[in-house]
């Protein structure tokens, strides 16, 4: 198994969110996503890129590319300001990169994942230029008064089908259809991550222990595994340890320009998903050193190392199985766990939390989990590393991302 699987599974969502729509893109994907040949996946990646950035050539600069350089476009696409910035670099690093696959003996394998990563950040950015929404397995539930935390109960369809029914029906067999509508209601507002849902589960016969962070007077459970403290559920605070606040960004376009330390709750939703998935902080907040209670820190790229390395894995042997090893059993909050059921054998309870996106846009609850390191990318000048787990996937991935991502945090006791 390559160690870039991760990455094309990523893509693979991606491919499945436009199937059936942009048929240039989808005919190199459906090669890209396929093979496990490192060269097929650099010349695909690239033949990707040149469906998009041929189609902005004649949209944005109104001329047809004919047999233009990709890299001249691209470079036309920034000096006259018609692809934000940041997707530019993606650009500009994955034609770069992707050009030695053509050139085996100056090619190295650990380039495919940076250039999986560009792509699949360019892809997303082309995906809102087209106007396509990636929408998550979960619906947002609309918020009210979400300081109050107060109960979101919908009454009216129950209320007019009992109306409806109240002429035609017996009243015994009004009140059973009610009975049920009512059950059905709760535990798919349960499932979905209501206020009210039920606790993670947790493996019977470990030795957890619980301390408070002070700041808030949250009580969090930790647990050892191996030579190191690990916070058993994700991180929810909303003020730095020295009690300043992380400012709380809701708008889109705000959190796409921070270089800032900000926070955000999934779908903007505090009283939906607080109590079971957390936080999501972008990287700036990570980095300020204070993110964490007094004690603890978020894990660097080489601890989450220690971790998975503990539990089998190097992360790139080809045998992962971490993953199996830190996600909650059952399906409670996961979509699916592949291949063999996760076990949480060790109590850490990684949850599908999904992340924000750099456009501000909320994706992957009850697909994937993402954890921020307090690392900074390596491949790629400016971004962060961190730690994605997906529904389908036995391995813990490794990836680079913008900092503006908005991610959960593990804190890792000092």
């Amino acid at each position: 198994m390559p160690f870039w699987t991760g990455e094309l599974k990523e893509l693979d969502k991606l491919y499945e969110s436009f199937k059936g729509h942009l048929p240039d893109i989808v005919k190199e994907m459906e090669q890209l996503i396929k093979t496990d040949d490192p060269n097929v996946v650099m010349l695909y990646s690239r033949r990707c890129l040149e469906v998009i950035v041929t189609d902005l050539c004649e949209i944005e600069l109104k001329r047809p590319r004919k047999t233009e350089p990709l890299k001249g476009i691209i470079d036309k696409l920034n000096s006259e300001e018609k692809v934000p910035s940041h997707i530019i670099t993606s650009m500009q690093s994955l034609n770069s990169m992707a050009t030695y696959g053509t050139h085996p003996k100056d090619f190295d394998p650990e380039q495919v994942k940076p250039v999986l990563n560009n792509l699949a950040i360019i892809i997303r950015w082309y995906l809102k230029y087209k106007d396509f929404q990636i929408v998550s397995k979960t619906e947002p539930i609309v918020e009210k008064h979400e300081e109050k935390h107060e109960e979101i109960i919908q009454k009216k369809p129950v209320k007019e089908i009992l109306n409806q029914k109240k002429k035609s029906l017996p009243i015994s067999l009004v009140l059973l259809i009610a009975i049920i509508i009512v059950i059905s209601v709760v535990v798919i507002f349960n499932i979905k991550g209501g206020q009210n849902i039920i606790p993670a589960n947790y493996p019977d016969g470990l030795a957890y222990s619980t301390f408070t962070d002070t700041r808030d007077n949250q009580v969090y459970k930790e647990i050892k595994i191996g030579d190191q403290i690990w916070m058993a559920e994700n991180l929810k605070a909303v003020r730095f340890n020295d009690g300043t606040p992380i400012p709380r960004v809701k708008d889109e376009k705000e959190w796409e320009h921070l270089i800032t330390p900000a926070y955000c709750w999934y779908n903007n939703n505090r009283s939906a998903y607080k109590e079971t998935y957390g936080v999501l902080y972008n990287w700036f907040a990570v980095n300020s050193g204070k993110l964490c209670p007094v004690g603890w820190h978020v894990p660097s790229n080489v601890e989450w190392r220690t971790l998975t390395t503990f539990l089998g894995d190097s992360l790139y042997n080809g045998k992962e199985r971490a993953a199996i090893k830190l996600k909650e059993t059952d399906n409670l909050h996961w979509t699916f766990n592949d291949t063999v059921f996760a076990t949480n054998d060790y109590g850490f309870t990684a949850l599908p939390g999904g992340e924000r996106t750099v456009y501000g846009v909320f994706f992957g609850l009850g697909d994937m989990g993402c954890w921020w390191s307090s690392t900074e990318a390596e491949y790629i000048k400016g971004n962060g590393r961190n730690i994605e787990i997906d529904y389908e996937y036995n391995g813990v991935t490794d990836i680079e991302q913008y900092k503006q991502f908005g991610m959960s945090v593990r804190c890792v006791k000092d």
